[in-house]
């Protein structure tokens, strides 16, 4: 898998998200500032809760942007000490043999890309995730608690 395709397939599913977004909060500022969004007594809160959703989809909107931001101007290359650290593309073996790829980037996790057969999910520093993979390196392994279970991962690739 190759890094710089995992990033622009991240960029493009930014971009189109982040298209729907601006269509969303225009769409949910023109209902908040709609003649028949005025209240008619106490208990009409539609053009109140239209405004809460502008608000809350300009801040995704915001949000978005800055994504898009630190992936085209982030420096992603590839490590040479095969180091988990940011913008490194990782793979991990779980103890049934399934491997997973994982980009370790500033923004957008949750993200899946497919390249080809092969699909490579995004995860953030501050996901529990992400923590756990900070500053290991190649053949070290990865333990996550998830449902009260743990969990051991190895790490087969760090670029």
């Amino acid at each position: 898998m190759i890094k710089a395709d995992v990033i622009q397939q991240i960029i493009s599913q930014l971009e189109d998200s982040l298209n729907i977004a601006v269509a969303s909060a225009k769409a949910a500022h023109e209902t908040a500032t709609h003649e028949e969004s005025v209240a008619e007594n106490k208990y009409d809160t539609f053009g109140l809760e239209a405004a809460y959703l502008a608000e809350g989809l300009s801040r995704q909107v915001d949000e978005l942007t800055q994504a898009l931001q630190m992936y085209r101007n982030g420096k992603f290359v590839d490590f040479e000490d095969d180091m988990v650290r940011l913008g490194a593309l990782v793979t991990l073996e779980s103890e049934d043999g399934e491997c997973r790829n994982y980009f370790l980037g500033p923004a957008g996790g949750g993200i899946e890309v497919r390249i080809g057969e092969e699909s490579c999910k995004v995860v953030t520093p501050t996901s529990p995730l992400g923590q756990a993979m900070m500053g290991k390196s190649v053949d070290d392994e990865v333990s996550m608690l998830i449902n009260g279970e743990h969990h051991l991962y190895n790490v087969l690739q760090a670029k």
